[in-house]
């Protein structure tokens, strides 16, 4: 409740901002081309504060949030002002700036409401991949950012474990950002034990918060590495750095360490113990997809890779943007690096189950993923 206050007065406090720096020209007639051209000046300042709040530098947290709150404001009131324009376009009247103001602050509240609604459901998302290399059916289910504490009640956090649980899945995966520099040890410890009473195993992978690597831009450390690596394990988690576990004799796990950490081990170093297993690489940034799911002798050899990370951009329009400039931000990714082989990989980049920091997300649903592998018919 707490950040959802927070951030619903940062809100009001933007449109103030907005609307102050925007009553110089109240009284101004504006021509098609100037008024679009403020429009789009708008829109794309409200991408910039987006794109600066999940992927600018660590130095920017203490003004994150004031900038996610005029990123509402801005893009809600770029989007009321087209609404405005072509209304008074219909009906020849003149312009009221009040009335543009009113549109703008409906809109963003309603804009805001979704985001937070949206932020608090978490779904399932159901995949089924084949392969020769099956023998048997297996479900398993992947779990990544749920950033505990960071953007939901921690309730929505239980409810979704719970659900997990009561699918049954031969196997979960948690696939990093399970915590992060906002969860306080309580926060941590409460959550991994919500996994305790699970009757199949869990496997871990860090991701790039998980271990508080810039605590000092967020109020300070909560835990320490090893503080996190006993209240995983306490509870009968396993965890995987860049080693694997066999799930099934027709079925392995490759958890990887995550890209951000030097000690990564490069995927030529991963010699794949079972190449005749479907082999599932569990890897929280979907940036190594090629190198991993190349086979040959001398490399992994994946079939599956599972990743997260990404949020599917959490901010309209960040999954499209990103997408443009050739990142993989949601959903199946496939490809075949080794035709001669016949081999083909898929990559699955979950939305994730929750989002960072912020109580908002404007993008795809929450999701985790419900994954059944079956034989080649």
């Amino acid at each position: 409740m707490s950040i959802f206050v927070e951030f619903s007065l940062l809100f009001l406090l933007a449109q103030a901002l907005l609307t102050a720096a925007q009553i110089p020209l109240r009284k101004k007639t504006f021509r098609p081309l100037p008024r679009i051209g403020l429009i789009v000046g708008k829109a794309l300042l409200a991408i910039l504060f987006a794109f600066l709040v999940l992927a600018g530098p660590v130095q920017l947290r203490v003004v994150q949030p004031l900038m996610m709150a005029l990123y509402v404001a801005l893009l809600m009131d770029a989007f009321s002002d087209a609404v405005y324009s072509v209304i008074l376009l219909i009906k020849k009247t003149d312009r009221h700036f009040g009335v543009q103001k009113t549109l703008s602050l409906v809109f963003g509240v309603l804009f805001f409401v979704f985001g937070v609604v949206n932020m608090e459901t978490v779904r399932p998302n159901y995949h089924s991949y084949t392969s020769a290399k099956l023998t048997t059916e297996h479900k398993i289910v992947f779990l990544a950012d749920l950033h505990v504490g960071s953007a939901q009640p921690f309730s929505v956090t239980e409810k979704t474990i719970k659900e997990i649980k009561a699918l049954q899945p031969e196997a979960t995966i948690l696939g990093g950002d399970i915590v992060d520099d906002y969860t306080t040890k309580e926060e941590m410890e409460a959550a991994f034990a919500l996994f305790a009473d699970f009757e199949t195993p869990v496997y871990y992978v860090y991701g790039n918060h998980d271990r508080q690597g810039h605590a000092e831009y967020a109020g300070g450390l909560k835990f320490t590495p090893e503080e996190l690596e006993q209240a995983i394990t306490s509870n009968g988690i396993v965890i995987l750095k860049d080693t694997y576990a066999l799930l099934a004799p027709d079925l392995q796990l490759l958890g990887r360490e995550d890209l951000s950490e030097e000690s990564r081990k490069d995927a030529s170093r991963l010699p794949n113990p079972h190449p005749e297993a479907y082999l599932i690489v569990a890897d929280h940034q979907p940036n190594d997809f090629e190198e991993q799911n190349a086979a040959s002798e001398s490399v992994v050899g994946a079939d599956l890779q599972l990743s997260g990370h990404t949020h599917a951009g959490q901010l309209f329009p960040l999954k499209s943007l990103y997408a443009l400039i050739g990142g993989s931000v949601y959903g199946d990714y496939n490809s075949d690096f080794n035709g001669d082989n016949g081999k083909e990989s898929v990559m699955n980049v979950s939305a994730g189950a929750c989002g960072w920091r912020m109580p908002l997300r404007t993008e795809a649903h929450c999701y985790y993923e419900v994954i059944t592998l079956k034989p080649a018919e």
